[in-house]
């Protein structure tokens, strides 16, 4: 618990010293039900290590942008109404995440933060990964398409591995669009890590990998968006081959 608390600490000042001397422009929020429904061969192929079984989870989520940047975030709730105590894979877990771009006045460059950690509950039992990424990002917008590169060096806290631990090249990018009288967005966001440190790399897969997913949301009413995503990890998330799966969404918009 007490690692929990240091990230969500941490998580808030990252998220709030800045917003206090900045004009806000825009933002949203939502709180969203989920379902991760992994392949077969995923559920089969990690059944001795990781664990992958489908799951519901709870995402409170939201952004904000400022003149002086951007901030986003979610805390999920994994499991919610399984034991915090059940076998490694069922058990309730809890994660979050955020990421901020501090802009470099006009220049579309940013300096680039990201937090992320995922716990097992009540205290991190089963495992904990925490990340931090520090570097640079970049904003292009073009009409209705967006896309937002980064590159950052990685420090790693898990319950495998502690350190300094490569690096990320990602990206988050979306394209918003109506078809039928409807409205829609396709997004993805993709990480791909390299140069990671043996121990990591022993216990996933390598010195590369990539994470991420491919999304398509339909907004009918401003309340609502709902959609499902094609999710992806390979050498990632504890082993060494292709993971993959689709979320079924649904989010109320506040």
């Amino acid at each position: 618990m007490k690692k929990y608390l240091s990230g969500v600490v941490a998580l808030a000042a990252v998220s709030v010293s800045p917003v206090t001397q900045a004009e806000y422009l825009w933002g949203f929020a939502n709180l969203g039900l989920h379902y991760l429904d992994w392949s077969q061969s995923t559920t089969n192929r990690t059944s001795e290590k990781s664990h992958k079984d489908d799951f519901f989870y709870l995402e409170l989520e939201g952004g904000a942008g400022f003149t002086w940047g951007e901030t986003y975030g979610f805390f999920d709730l994994e499991n919610p109404l399984n034991k915090e105590h059940d076998q490694k894979g069922d058990e309730q877990r809890y994660t979050f995440k955020n990421t901020n771009r501090i802009y470099l006045g006009d220049s579309g460059f940013n300096l680039y933060g990201h937090i992320y950690g995922t716990y097992s509950a009540p205290n991190g039992n089963h495992f904990h990964d925490n990340m931090v990424l520090y570097g640079l990002g970049y904003n292009l917008k073009i009409s209705d398409f967006w896309y937002k590169p980064f590159i950052a060096k990685r420090y790693t806290n898990q319950t495998y591995f502690t350190g300094s631990n490569g690096y990320v090249f990602g990206w988050v990018a979306g394209y918003d669009f109506t078809s039928f009288g409807e409205k829609f967005s396709l997004t993805n966001w993709n990480e791909y890590e390299f140069d990671r440190a043996d121990q990591y790399a022993a216990g996933n897969g390598g010195k590369e990998g990539i994470n991420g997913a491919v999304a398509l949301w339909w907004k009918p009413n401003p309340t609502i968006t709902t959609g499902f995503q094609y999710r992806y990890a390979d050498n990632k998330l504890g082993e060494s081959f292709l993971q993959d799966g689709f979320i079924y969404s649904i989010k109320y918009n506040f």
